[in-house]
């Protein structure tokens, strides 16, 4: 059964670790100075270390166990046993990928896998091989460190490894030591620890003998670096400061006797001195119940309300005097859409979460596959609620797995088609009002329509004799069981089939739509609603009424110098389009004529191939702003309208652009026919 509702805290934390391991990862693809990796991999060692002991507190061992390998990997590499390289980083990307998919699917209540890790369990067997040092080969530099026996004997053994690791990628040690007052010495400690780990490696700091002359608490820093600038100490702190060992300084035989020790860093070192990265910190996280998050929003909603009837009360009354308390209300009502947006923030997350679970997932997929392919990803900035981005994560890491699978085509196949080599995959997400959109394109062989006929025949979804349009094939594929291949591929085929992802995404109250093109490829389109949106609009004035159009779908606004009825065509950028009134489209009386016109585009086709504009009439254009959406049930089956918002004048109503097109196609008929 699915994880109890009083687990949805860890859940939350998991989701949190999962993000910042995947985004720590990502920087140690870049050029790092060598103390920024390490700190990197300190901080990807105790996320999969916090990752291992939630999974043993919610009763998974299984999943405790995969994270405890993937925490030696790191283990490894922090020691100094494992170079980081693209082929080691790509690896546990992969690794995370599978722990967090995992970690999804008990949550959903299925039964935990025997081996997590067996996507990479031949790459980790690898890597472990690799780092397993040569038997009967010392490893320890520390003794050549200035420093009593007792000092030397209180080094861990990571510490150890740390010290021969720097010393052989010919890195100096220094030793710094501090005195600091009993009042402030955490404090001061941390400090002086975050500016050595921002210009260094800091490897050690241990309790020290304190002189008798001296009162407080004593410190010694050891920390890997070059030391160009004053150390970060105040009057007083410091007791001493030395190079505590030069790399050069290591004995050719000694250095002859001893195996190498890779540092971790990166093989691709930067052309020229960069400054140095900030240090990797934990991120501090304020947890509150989503039902708390509801009642405060649902309170603010009421106190804007009460705000509402007050300015309509102030409103009537033409008095002077009553200018401040307008001008008052005016800011209140900005101040209350600025807390209403900060606690709709609180829920969402950047779309750039999922995305960076894909990523990994193709470079994996397109190795084992031997299919090149070019990802392309679009959207990432737009944030969306948490929840709703996960409920999407499986099935979207599903559709990636059949587009590679049996969407893209090998190369050589590719290349007697005319194409290039490199397939290409394209994952786009957008905000159409209060919808989002998410486009999964590629451009291979597409569907089979053929196939999906015989196959609809063949499981009774089709009569013998029916003509079945190329829509109506597509949706077959979304069907429970339905599939057109004769067993199951071990990367596709893993118990999620389209229709789960089809029933995922009607649960959300939104929809799929699938098009194709022989040869060319093809395009899955998932529409969601949203249940609460903060919508950038145009602000419009029609009939007295203001109206808000999405600026997303606004292409130009355009002031003619003759008044224009529905019907007429405007040039536009040098194009002839139609017009027709906002009026004329929600229903309402339409105007002798209008000069202003508001420009409405649309991509057209399922297949997103050109689109369409339409010039919209209006009365009057009064400015653009964020406006804070709300579900009106009034506005349930008004076409045209998505959600309104209470404003200062009263209700300002929201257009739903692709709807007002509609419409407005539909009127514009309805006048040639009656010509």
């Amino acid at each position: 059964m699915p994880l109890d509702q009083s687990f949805d805290d860890v859940w939350a934390e998991c989701e949190d670790l999962f993000g910042q391991a995947r985004q720590t990862l990502a920087t140690l693809r870049e050029p790092q100075p060598a103390h920024v990796v390490q700190a990197s991999v300190n901080a990807l060692f105790r996320t999969t270390h916090t990752l291992k002991g939630m999974a043993g507190m919610l009763g998974y061992p299984v999943f405790s166990k995969a994270a405890h390998r993937l925490e030696d990997i790191f283990d490894l590499m922090r020691k100094g046993r494992l170079r980081s390289t693209d082929s080691l980083i790509e690896t546990l990307e992969a690794g995370i990928l599978a722990l967090e998919s995992g970690l999804d699917s008990l949550r959903r209540g299925r039964p935990e896998p025997e081996d997590y890790l067996q996507p990479v369990r031949r790459q980790i067997g690898e890597l472990e091989a690799l780092a397993r040092p040569a038997e009967g080969q010392a490893q320890d530099l520390t003794t050549l460190l200035d420093l009593p026996l007792e000092t030397l004997k209180a080094l861990s053994d990571y510490e150890r490894l740390r010290v021969t690791a720097v010393l052989l990628a010919g890195i100096p040690i220094h030793a710094l030591g501090v005195c600091l007052d009993f009042a402030t010495f955490d404090e001061r400690l941390r400090a002086i620890s975050e500016t050595l780990a921002a210009r260094g490696e800091l490897i050690s700091a241990l309790p020290w003998d304190l002189p008798p002359d001296r009162e407080g608490l004593a410190f010694l820093l050891l920390w890997a670096g070059e030391t160009p600038e004053p150390l970060p100490v105040e009057a007083g702190e410091a007791l001493e400061s030395r190079l505590l060992m030069d790399p050069a300084r290591i004995p050719a035989s000694l250095r002859a006797s001893i195996a190498p020790v890779p540092a971790p860093v990166s093989e691709r070192l930067p052309e020229s001195p960069a400054a140095p990265a900030p240090p990797v910190h934990d991120t501090e996280i304020l947890r509150l119940p989503a039902q708390r998050v509801e009642a405060l929003e649902a309170r603010l909603m009421t106190v804007g309300q009460l705000r509402d009837t007050a300015s309509r009360l102030l409103r009537r009354v033409e008095e002077a005097e009553l200018e401040a308390p307008r001008a008052l209300l005016a800011e209140m009502e900005t101040g209350l859409l600025d807390v209403q947006k900060s606690l709709l923030q609180m829920r969402m997350v950047k779309v750039e979460s999922l995305f960076s679970r894909i990523e990994p997932l193709v470079k994996s997929l397109s190795r084992d596959l031997g299919k090149p392919v070019r990802l392309q990803l679009q959207g990432g900035e737009l944030e969306v609620e948490r929840s709703l981005l996960s409920h999407l994560a499986e099935p979207f890491l599903h559709l990636v797995r059949n587009a590679l699978d049996h969407g893209l085509e090998l190369p050589s196949e590719r290349l007697a088609q005319g194409k290039t080599e490199t397939g290409t995959l394209k994952l786009s997400a957008s905000q159409w009002g209060r919808n989002l959109r998410f486009d999964l394109r590629d451009d291979g062989r597409g569907f089979d329509l053929a196939r999906l006929e015989a196959r609809g025949l063949e499981l009774g979804l089709l009569e013998p004799g029916e003509r079945a349009d190329p829509e109506r094939l597509l949706r077959l594929s979304l069907e429970p069981g339905f599939s057109t291949q004769d067993q199951a591929s071990q990367i596709s085929g893993r118990g999620v089939g389209m229709d789960v992802v089809r029933s995922e995404v009607e649960s959300l109250g939104g929809e799929i739509h699938l098009s194709t093109e022989p040869r060319r490829g093809s395009l899955i389109r998932l529409t969601l609603p949203l249940s609460r949106a903060v919508v950038n609009c145009l602000k419009v004035r029609c009939e007295g009424q203001v109206f808000g159009i999405p600026l997303a779908s606004v292409l130009r606004v355009q002031t003619g110098r003759i008044h224009l009825q529905g019907g007429v065509r405007v040039e536009v950028l040098g194009k002839l389009i139609p017009l027709e009134s906002l009026q004329a489209c929600l229903g309402l009386r339409d105007p002798e004529g209008q000069r202003t016109f508001v420009v409405l585009t649309q991509q057209g086709g399922p297949a997103g191939r050109g689109s369409f504009e339409v010039a919209i009439g209006v009365d009057q254009v009064l400015s653009r702003g964020d406006v804070l959406l709300r579900s009106l049930p009034e506005l349930a089956q008004t076409p045209g309208i998505m959600g309104g918002s209470p404003q200062e004048e009263g209700i300002l109503w929201v257009v739903d652009p692709e709807a007002v097109l509609g419409l407005a196609m539909d009127s514009l008929m309805r006048r040639v026919a009656r010509v």
